[in-house]
């Protein structure tokens, strides 16, 4: 699906968001429900939980997740009407990878033991933002437990799932090694890059910042379909194109050598999110002890 938000009805209160469920969407909210209940998902870039209800409409039941508000709408719609700063990449794109290593990660940040999660549909509607232009990863209905008890045929009858565009190449070959738990989570450190590149896409040190697309953008419909995304990125080895002016900034090309690595064809040579993290957070301190106005690679 291109953006699940839309296939329910979403109301909001002055701080809080409703998302509503139909019954028939029951297995989702269940799934979402129950990897929200977990109290080491908590971090600043994961979409605050608030509570989940069942309701009576009439004659129908919905179910609803009560979730903090962020009025700037998802990061497809914010970059589609804003030109990023280097420092608002920063912040945007380090918090949208804080968010997925913590997911990833089996301990939280005090060290407490946790369950690490994959995602599975991560995407620019996926994503929402702060107001401090900081990200947080949202929609959890087909996101997946690792928990290590579970055996490969229990991950196997969770589906090939997420959204075409959006698929790592294994997934779209259905070849995705179930014996493995880090296959899922390379699945996301994908998925992760294409928004990476969405997000560097948008920033004003490029030079020329060209309207908004999606990835795949100019070679694909709206909705394309898994049988496109395997000639494009399967059999064509296709990605994001990279322009050389992107390289020109020293900070833009490590990003740019960084999405790279996410994107991998072959999973098991992606960087983990951790270290994608990690990365980040040397362009930061890179930046800070540069002792200037103008670090080298901040316009």
């Amino acid at each position: 699906m291109e953006n699940q938000f839309n296939d329910f009805h979403l109301t909001r209160g002055m701080d809080v968001a409703v998302k509503i469920f139909p019954c028939e969407e029951y297995a989702s909210w269940k799934n979402e429900s129950q990897i929200f209940a977990d109290a080491n998902l908590k971090h600043d870039s994961i979409l605050q939980f608030l509570t989940a209800e069942e309701r009576h409409s009439g004659l129908q039941k919905e179910y609803w997740l009560i979730t903090a508000y962020h009025s700037q709408g998802n990061l497809k719609d914010y970059l589609s009407r804003n030109v990023l700063s280097w420092r608002d990449l920063q912040k945007m794109a380090g918090s949208l990878v804080s968010g997925v290593a913590h997911l990833h990660s089996d301990y939280t940040a005090s060290g407490s033991p946790k369950i690490p999660i994959a995602h599975r549909d991560i995407k620019s509607t996926n994503i929402l933002i702060k107001n401090e232009q900081e990200c947080v990863l949202c929609d959890f209905g087909i996101a997946l437990r690792l928990d290590p008890s579970l055996t490969a045929e229990d991950f196997a009858n969770s589906g090939q799932v997420g959204t075409a565009r959006y698929m790592a190449p294994e997934v779209l070959e259905s070849r995705v090694n179930l014996e493995d738990l880090e296959s899922f989570k390379q699945m996301d450190v994908y998925s992760m890059a294409l928004v990476l590149w969405e997000i560097a896409s948008r920033c004003d040190v490029i030079g020329e910042v060209k309207s908004y697309e999606l990835p795949f953008g100019s070679k694909v419909r709206k909705q394309p379909c898994m049988e496109v995304m395997r000639d494009i990125v399967l059999h064509g080895r296709g990605r994001p194109e990279i322009p050389s002016n992107w390289l020109a900034h020293q900070g833009m090309r490590f990003l740019c050598d960084t999405i790279t690595e996410c994107w991998d064809h072959d999973p098991e040579a992606r960087l983990t999110a951790h270290c994608v993290a990690e990365r980040f957070n040397l362009i930061t301190q890179i930046d800070l002890l540069s002792n200037s106005e103008n670090p080298p690679w901040v316009r």
